[in-house]
């Protein structure tokens, strides 16, 4: 069950763009960059298990950054949480899904009907949720297995349609190029973190645990790598240029039906992404404003609906502006790096727990090699973080230094507060 979690937490839209992408920048070498993912991922999965066996706070990452760090920390650790892990990947599936309907009516690639296409997407989804959270449930699963039955029959029936010149290397990569690739193929493996926060929950983590990252991370990468064999075979010089480079790999094989069909399934994995988000992502808003870490107007629950309604239009809000704000692969650069500074504070402050002997009651899940996994997770983060141009780490570092100085000033002022003397408090 950890497994299934964890593999439905990451295999999400992504995919359906970004072999292109990595394609562009690799050609048929973008295998390596999986492997460098999927190697990052489960040692930061493996990570993620022991602080979740460790921090009794609910929070998630945003625990996971506080309770070894303080609150400053904490803050920029929301900040990166809600809004390169939550707002800006939802805006990039909001542009993919958007490119993906232009491809059938083209009005949409740009100007006012883009606009308001994605204006009705976001006040549509608000509104479901704001009025109650069972209409946004229901289609999890659903869409979970179409998506998962349609690109593996995709891998399948692809294979016997490969042309072998199409994959030959023409030479190896850089080390820059694979870090690059690594980067934004980081966008389809987010999401891992979600099927361990119960880590401290499972039966004997010592054994389920590993096993359970193990067995994820082969599937989850044998998928995406056959999705980036398939199409690199099939598609050739043409996949670096496709903007739905798996619906166009659907076309080769199967014709105009598979076109359709991968359309189709492409549109319902974005929307049943965005449905998902909008149930899930709003509520971090609403927990960080009660405790204190965003304006308490956040936490504002519907009288009649029961529902974080404040936050939920705020969330929506700030997805459309983001949306607007870059074109898919600009946002997915954004999220990554981001959610790649998130990663790394929390495999940190793995370090720091370990150091101050911090564990809820009971033995916690230790992560094997002792510190090797913490400092070899924050070498491979630190090394593709140096791989991006200065101008595609400015946005995660703004928000890293602005959100700093927020709560290192909220915390000075809390300080000074308490140094008061009661009457003056009074």
């Amino acid at each position: 069950m950890l497994v299934f979690s964890s593999f439905n937490g990451i295999v999400g839209s992504g995919i359906f763009g970004l072999p292109a992408l990595v394609a562009a920048l690799l050609g048929p070498a973008a295998i390596l960059s999986y492997l460098v993912c999927a190697v990052l991922i489960g040692l930061v999965g493996l990570c993620f298990a022991e602080v979740g066996s460790r921090v009794a706070s609910a929070g998630g990452l945003y625990a996971y950054a506080r309770v070894p760090f303080g609150p400053v920390v904490g803050g920029i650790g929301s900040t990166l949480l809600w809004c390169a892990n939550c707002v800006v990947p939802s805006a990039a599936i909001a542009n993919f899904l958007t490119d993906t309907l232009a491809m059938s009516w083209p009005v949409l690639d740009g100007g006012a009907p883009r606009v308001l296409f994605m204006v009705s997407v976001y006040l549509l989804l608000a509104v479901v949720n704001i009025r109650g959270t069972r209409s946004g449930a229901r289609v999890s699963v659903t869409t979970a297995l179409i998506k998962l039955t349609a690109l593996v029959l995709l891998v399948a029936a692809g294979f016997f349609a490969i042309h072998a010149p199409n994959l030959h290397w023409t030479g190896m990569p850089s080390v820059g190029s694979i870090g690059q690739g690594a980067v934004l193929l980081l966008f389809a493996f987010m999401g891992i973190e979600g099927g361990l926060n119960t880590s401290g929950e499972v039966m004997n983590p010592a054994r389920t645990v590993p096993r359970a990252i193990a067995i994820t991370l082969t599937l989850v990468a044998t998928l995406y790598i056959g999705l980036q064999f398939v199409a690199q075979g099939v598609l050739g010089p043409d996949l670096a240029i496709a903007k739905a480079p798996l619906v166009a790999t659907a076309t080769a094989v199967f014709g105009p039906w598979g076109t359709r069909f991968l359309v189709a399934v492409t549109i319902l994995s974005a929307a049943g992404y965005l449905t998902a988000d909008m149930l899930c992502n709003p509520r971090s808003l609403f927990a960080l404003a009660e405790s204190r870490q965003l304006p308490r107007k956040l936490a504002f629950v519907h009288p009649r609906f029961g529902t974080p309604a404040i936050a939920i239009g705020t969330y929506a809000c700030l997805c459309f502006v983001a949306a607007l704000s870059g074109s898919f692969r600009q946002l997915v650069i954004i999220a990554s790096s981001g959610t790649l500074l998130l990663y790394l504070i929390c495999c940190l402050g793995l370090l720091r727990l370990r150091a101050r002997h911090v564990a809820m009651a009971g033995e916690p899940f230790r992560a094997p090699g002792g510190p090797f996994v913490p400092l070899a997770a924050s070498a491979i983060i630190v090394w593709m973080l140096t791989t991006l141009e200065r101008k595609e780490l400015a946005a995660a570092a703004g928000l890293v230094i602005v959100s700093a100085a927020i709560y290192g000033i909220r915390e000075r002022m809390h300080e000074k507060r308490k140094q008061r003397p009661a009457w003056m408090l009074d």
